[in-house]
């Protein structure tokens, strides 16, 4: 299994969300206006329910009952604007905040190497995507305003009912012990659960991403059972975690009935013996133990909705944690060099603790075109990737005419070089947009002219040519004119270094020659690397490199290989006997 990404600690988590609130300052003193009013306005029901039984049992009178039930419906309504008003700042502060977030997440996903992504798993980065972003922007849009709402009532109703009475107020403070030997359990382990449901949906997502993605492999093998009882595991895991989580948040709120049913009985005992003796009246006892019911809910609310809380933070930190991981990347700033010479020197990888390269070391001119080929499992498609940016080493130097890697902004290094494989995505959206994805300046006469240079004959497929929506969901392209399609990306952002990692493996099909002869015109002109899936590319290459085990073994020209006698011999006659 992958190693998933790594999270943030919750400070950082939490600096990052303050940074996209602190936009919207004034939006949040508002909503604690609000929140202060809500609260304060809550307490004129039980006020004036104390009033009126202190008034009715000294001379009943039908207008105090109309005068007290209309103070009572003014605090419903002033209530009720300023929940209205509060929850309305409340949003436009954190959805967009939350958008920003979004956005910072997706930056930083689109922008993680290939060894981040490889080792971590995609699984794992689309959870944190989609799932935990969906779980921080429900939490903004639904638990916070109802989380500060009852923070505000909780608090400004503490107060209020020690005002009434103090002895009340002090018979109150028993519930606080009570509740803090729940939340003395509840939250050190809380947290923890949290963050181990998140990643078990991370898992899942990743099981379920594999299998959706792998699924006519598995049907060619009849494996659909095996992956399935593997989803189902993972799913299972997830499953009981959430159940785990579930039983620990009923146990908590069974506690705080606890404390509630004993400090409401202690305060209306305390209020009959003080009422007794004249201490208080009974409209006072009335006051107090309505503001201290009107607390169940809001605390009920605090307990409940902490858990979504503490959910919402495992995401937040896990979403978090994919821009640390972006930020952690080894970038340059200089400018790439003019030249297009390219060096890898003494270069090493390893995946996990699998060595893949070893001290390999290729030379690249400006012009020049090499070829790599070697059996599977050579280390082909990772040097490819080293070559061209994509991956970075776990030791040794990549240079740009003398600039190294690490040093050269990465735009500026995409400015220069570019890579086809066999694992091309085509984006839902006509072709004429795929292709522009690699110059959005581009103008259709200008797309039009590079498809007419590598070969435009397949889009006479297509029902509206060019315009046509490819895609998930809409028409769907062959192998062949995916590959196509890719190299005429390459084409038109015409940059001085490519690299092809097996990207006419599809040219054993009806339209070899179109693919072969599109990558030929995409190399031409331009230094190359070619990770040759046929010796016959590798033949008319400037220099041939042979790679086994992750070690470059062979170097040369194919005549000069063929005289040697030795591993490339072997491959070029197993090739030609074909």
């Amino acid at each position: 299994m992958s190693n998933l990404m790594a999270s943030s600690t919750p400070k950082q988590a939490f600096s990052a969300a303050f940074t996209q609130l602190k936009p919207h300052r004034i939006k949040l003193f508002g909503v604690v206006l609000c929140g202060v009013l809500v609260a304060v306005a809550g307490l004129v029901g039980p006020w004036a329910v104390g009033g009126l039984v202190d008034k009715l049992l000294a001379t009943p009178s039908m207008r105090d009952v109309v005068v007290f039930a209309l103070l009572i419906v003014a605090g419903g309504v002033v209530s009720s604007l300023g929940t209205w008003w509060g929850s309305a700042l409340m949003a436009r502060a954190l959805e967009p905040a939350i958008a920003g977030l979004r956005e910072d997440v997706l930056r930083a996903a689109v922008s993680l190497d290939a060894n981040t992504i490889e080792t971590a798993g995609r699984g794992d980065v689309i959870s944190r995507i989609a799932d935990d972003s969906r779980e921080v922007s429900t939490a903004a849009s639904t638990v916070v305003p109802l989380m500060v709402q009852a923070g505000f009532t909780v608090v400004i109703s503490a107060f209020g009912m020690a005002a009434v009475d103090w002895r009340l107020g002090l018979v109150g403070l028993v519930a606080i012990p009570l509740y803090w030997t729940t939340l003395r359990v509840y939250l050190p382990r809380s947290g923890p659960l949290y963050t181990r449901e998140r990643e078990a949906f991370g898992v899942r997502t990743q099981r379920l991403v594999g299998a959706v993605e792998g699924a006519e492999t598995l049907r060619a093998f009849r494996a659909e059972d095996t992956e399935l009882k593997r989803i189902d595991a993972a799913s299972g895991e997830a499953r009981d975690i959430s159940i785990s989580v579930f039983r620990f948040l009923t146990w908590a709120f069974s506690r705080n009935n606890r404390a509630e049913c004993i400090t409401l009985v202690l305060i209306l005992g305390t209020g009959f013996y003080l009422v007794n003796i004249d201490l208080v009246t009974v409209g006072a006892v009335s006051t107090a133990a309505l503001i201290f019911h009107r607390l169940f809910g809001p605390i009920g609310t605090l307990v409940g909705m902490f858990s979504d809380i503490q959910s919402a933070s495992a995401s937040l930190i896990r979403m978090v944690g994919v821009i640390n991981a972006a930020s952690n990347q080894v970038s340059g700033t200089s400018p790439a060099s003019a030249s297009t010479a390219l060096t890898l020197f003494d270069v090493s990888h390893h995946y996990h603790t699998a060595p893949v390269i070893k001290n390999a070391s290729v030379q690249l001119e400006p012009g020049e075109h090499i070829a790599i080929v070697g059996a599977t499992g050579a280390g082909k498609s990772t040097l490819a990737l080293i070559a061209a940016g994509l991956l970075s080493p776990t030791s040794g130097q990549v240079a740009l005419g003398g600039s190294s890697f690490s040093n050269v902004e990465p735009e500026a290094l995409r400015q220069k070089i570019a890579m086809v494989s066999q694992e091309i995505h085509c984006f839902r959206g006509s072709v004429l947009d795929n292709l522009r994805i690699a110059r959005p300046e581009a103008t259709d006469a200008d797309i039009h002219a590079v498809l007419a240079d590598i070969g435009d004959s397949w889009l006479e497929r297509l029902p509206q040519g060019i315009d046509t929506i490819v895609g998930d969901g809409a028409f769907r392209l062959t192998s062949v004119e995916n590959q196509i399609m890719a190299l005429a990306r390459v084409h038109l952002a015409d940059l001085a270094i490519v690299i092809l990692d097996e990207a006419t493996a599809e040219s054993g099909s009806d339209h070899a020659k179109q693919l072969e002869d599109a990558a030929l015109k995409v190399t031409e002109n331009r230094s190359a690397i070619i990770v040759a899936h046929r010796l016959n590319q590798a033949k008319t290459a400037d220099r041939i490199i042979v790679m086994d085990s992750g070690e470059i073994i062979e170097s040369g020209t194919h005549e000069e290989l063929r005289a040697i006698g030795g591993r490339y011999e072997q491959l070029w006659t197993a090739w030609s006997a074909r």
